[in-house]
């Protein structure tokens, strides 16, 4: 629509506007037809209506229906096409009398009275009309007439017909007198838009034709008026250019010294000419354009200014091709600003002195700010201010160098750790634990000496040098005091917190020599306090150090043998205290260490479990199992072997797939899932959770039992016995070691023996050693014994596949 001529769009406005306003008048006029025609529609029923009625009931009351139909054959002959039928009709609904339209069997539903209008007729051409009606003896029937409106409908659709083709004939009228008019006033429009485009290409010299006196021509005439104007701007623009380059030549000495504020020094007279960027930069008014060297040098910071007159004289005297330096001016609030200034001086030809110098003055501070900010960032943290480790390093360092020179000098780290932290986060937000830290780092800052050094050098772990001490009580008796300090109540977010923090300690006089060892001999002492229950201060001693070495080379080691599956499987019989028959086995995992030699599950189950190793490591351990019954299955006459028990860890039901994973090992050696069974923890059960209730339920519905290892040692809650899936309780040794001296550690051992058969589960002793254990654990109903009474763990090759032990004969010690 943008693009189209102004003849075209007053064309096609105006035959809009016809077009609505015609298409306005049509409908009106078909609105006011339709109403006459309802009208007479209406008023032709209703006659009809009134007119069949007095006949019918008439004739109707005295049962006179031949007469009637004569009537009424001589009605629908007059009316021709308005009334088309009438039936009369009895209570019962059967027809009485029939009158037109003989071909009509069934009798038409009527058309409701308030449907009844034109648009519903030429719908339909014929209306349907009933009434009641009295007849003989006081029965109410009906009467039923048609009414064809076929006529009104015609003469409708004629009328707008007409009415139609002219509205049309009127539109294209008006469409050709539009476009003739258009044609006469655009066309001296079309020669001034050709005269614009030729004045943009560059055409200055272009004229219109000055034809006629109406409005457009006289429109033309200011249009030349205009073109020669324009022409003679654009001469005096070019000579204006021409002189501003002059004028650029003249400043080009300014430019090229220039970056921001500009200043011209006129040396002789000793004035400065600064520009308004340079008011706003230094600080001054804006009518403070002329200034002195005086009032310039003055302004300068004291630790730059004799650089900044040093560097200035050995420009003026030629040393250096141009003046440049970054340095801070005071400005009129007492206030600071760093800004680079640079110059180059004009001097004498003859005699070589400088008599003019001319440059910028441009506003750093945001940068230098920025750098500052950024050196503070890389030696403190951001969110105690507190400095950090790499500072905090350099400070141990410095320490360590004063004790080299004064073996007087004596100095502390301590590495503190606040407990539980991850909980306070877990809890109220990282927001809060923000604010728990930022607290504990103003009570550290506030507590320390003159001289000492506090840092934050982990998520929950601060580190404090104490310089200066007299001797070791010295740095622990600081040390309390801290933790004492730090142990008071915190208020944070409406919360009250009582915070509980380890601390480490590591000498001056120890064996490290060095930053890094010194901080972590402090970090080994941090452990060492996190694990006692004693207290929460430990001093670092070598033993820690050499103990730390063990660990990693220890952890090394377990992921070296878990690579090359070096640990090896013993196992242990189960046996029935009744005759003495060996029923099962317990696994025991043990590892043949290259240095250290058989070490048990104690010196690498834990590390295991704490460098998330277990779960490979159970699984080479069920793996080796399920090879060894298969061989035990082999060697047997008959093809069959005694069930093994297998520890797993708590960390590994946290495994969606440790079910499937168990199966698919004793699938691929092929051997029955009834032969394998899996002791578990108490504490485990006492507090499960969906994924271990199905995990376990998944290996009973296997085939696989369950066992509850240490029983009695741990939470010791009845109620997971008959909610979680288990086969067998296995009773701690701690028991069995106990039970032939204490009475009433008997009666808890002989009523949880009754408990576990009430409810369906069988129970194994650990531990038994002597025969008098044995002989009282049958009395009191126990299943099965385990102990060295009956044998030690021993290699898969000291037993049999189905072997029958008795006590004093194959009994393996």
């Amino acid at each position: 629509m943008k693009n189209l001529s102004i003849r075209l769009r007053l064309l096609l406005a105006s035959t809009v506007v016809q077009v609505v306003l015609l298409t306005l008048l049509l409908a009106n006029s078909a609105r006011l037809m339709n109403e006459a025609a309802t009208a007479s529609m209406s008023t032709l029923v209703q006659q009809n209506a009134a007119m069949l009625h007095t006949v019918a009931a008439a004739y109707g009351a005295q049962g006179r229906y031949d007469e009637l139909q004569d009537v009424l054959g001589e009605l629908l002959d007059e009316a021709g096409e308005g009334l088309v039928y009438v039936r009369i009709g009895g209570a019962d609904g059967s027809i009485l009398l029939r009158a037109g339209m003989p071909q009509m069997i069934g009798l038409p539903k009527p058309d409701p009275e308030d449907s009844i209008g034109m648009e519903n007729g030429m719908k339909r051409s014929l209306i349907h009309i009933r009434r009641p009606l009295l007849l003989e003896r006081n029965q109410v029937g009906f009467m039923q007439f048609g009414v064809s409106v076929s006529v009104l409908a015609a003469a409708r659709e004629a009328i707008l017909h007409q009415g139609g083709l002219i509205a049309l004939a009127e539109i294209l009228l008006t469409f050709i007198l539009l476009y003739g008019i258009g044609y006469l006033l655009t066309r001296n429009l079309g020669r001034l838009l050709r005269g614009s485009r030729a004045i943009a290409d560059g055409h200055l010299d272009h004229r219109l034709p000055e034809e006629g006196g109406d409005e457009l021509a006289q429109l033309s005439r200011d249009f030349n008026i205009m073109a020669a104007n324009l022409q003679a701007r654009i001469g005096e623009l070019q000579t204006t250019a021409e002189r501003l380059q002059a004028s650029e030549q003249r400043y080009a000495l300014a430019i090229r010294g220039a970056n921001d504020g500009l200043w011209d020094w006129d040396i002789l007279a000793d004035s400065i000419y600064v520009s308004p960027r340079f008011c706003e930069i230094a600080g001054l008014a804006p009518n403070d354009s002329q200034i002195n060297s005086a009032t310039s040098f003055a302004r300068l910071h004291p630790d730059e200014a004799p650089t900044f007159r040093q560097k200035l004289i050995a420009h003026m005297k030629g040393y250096s091709p141009q003046f440049m330096m970054e340095h801070r001016i005071r400005l009129p609030n007492g206030s600071y600003q760093w800004v680079m200034t640079r110059g180059v001086a004009l001097r004498d030809e003859t005699t070589g002195r400088a008599f003019r110098m001319a440059g910028s003055t441009s506003d750093i501070n945001l940068r230098k700010t920025a750098e500052e900010r950024l050196v503070h960032d890389a030696l403190y943290d951001g969110l105690t201010g507190l400095t950090n480790r790499g500072l905090f390093v350099a400070h141990l360092k410095s320490a360590l160098g004063q004790r080299n020179r004064d073996e007087d000098f004596r100095f502390a780290a301590l590495a503190i750790n606040l407990e539980r932290f991850r909980l306070v986060n877990d809890s109220f937000g990282h927001a809060a634990g923000d604010a728990l830290l930022r607290q504990l780092a103003d009570r550290i800052r506030s507590t320390l000496r003159q001289g000492d050094v506090a840092a934050r050098v982990g998520g929950d772990q601060f580190a404090v040098l104490l310089n200066g001490i007299s001797d070791a009580t010295e740095a622990l008796r600081l040390t309390e005091s801290l933790r004492k300090r730090l142990a008071e109540p915190v208020d944070v977010e409406g919360h009250t917190l009582y915070p509980n923090t380890r601390i480490g300690v590591a000498l001056s006089e120890g064996i490290s020599d060095d930053a890094e060892s010194l901080l972590r001999d402090a970090d080994n002492a941090l452990h060492q306090a996190r694990q006692s229950k004693a207290g929460a201060v430990e001093v670092f001693h070598a033993s820690m150090h050499t103990k730390a070495l063990h660990s990693l080379r220890l952890e090394s080691d377990l992921r070296a043998a878990l690579r090359g599956r070096d640990l090896t499987v013993y196992y242990q019989p189960i046996v029935s205290l009744a005759d003495n028959r060996v029923c099962s086995y317990e696994a025991l995992a043990r590892w043949p260490h290259p240095t250290e030699g058989l070490l048990g599950p104690a010196h690498f189950i834990p590390l295991a479990e704490t460098l998330d190793l277990i779960h490979p490591l159970c699984m080479q351990v069920v793996d080796q199992v399920c090879g060894q019954i298969r061989a035990w299955q082999t060697q047997s006459a008959e093809g069959v072997s005694l069930p093994v028990s297998i520890n797993l860890s708590a960390k590994q039901f946290t495994l969606a797939g440790l079910a499937d994973e168990i199966m698919a090992i004793a699938k691929l050696h092929q051997i029955p899932p009834s032969l394998l069974r899996f002791e578990i923890t108490e504490s485990l059960l006492a507090a499960p959770d969906t994924r271990t209730a199905g995990t376990l339920q998944a290996l009973r519905d296997a085939g696989m039992a369950v066992l509850i290892d240490d029983f009695g040692t741990g939470f010791s809650a009845l109620s997971y016995l008959h909610t979680m899936p288990c086969d067998v309780i296995k009773l701690d040794g701690s028991f069995v070691r106990s039970i032939m001296e204490d009475r009433r550690l008997r009666a808890i051992v002989g009523r949880s023996i009754e408990l576990a058969h009430d409810l369906g589960i069988t129970v194994v002793a650990e531990c038994i050693e002597t025969e008098a254990q044995a002989e009282l654990l049958r009395n009191m109903g126990c299943d099965y014994g385990q102990g060295y009474l009956y044998a030690r763990p021993q290699k898969a090759e000291s037993f049999a596949a189905a072997p029958n032990l008795r006590t004093g004969s194959g009994v393996v010690r």
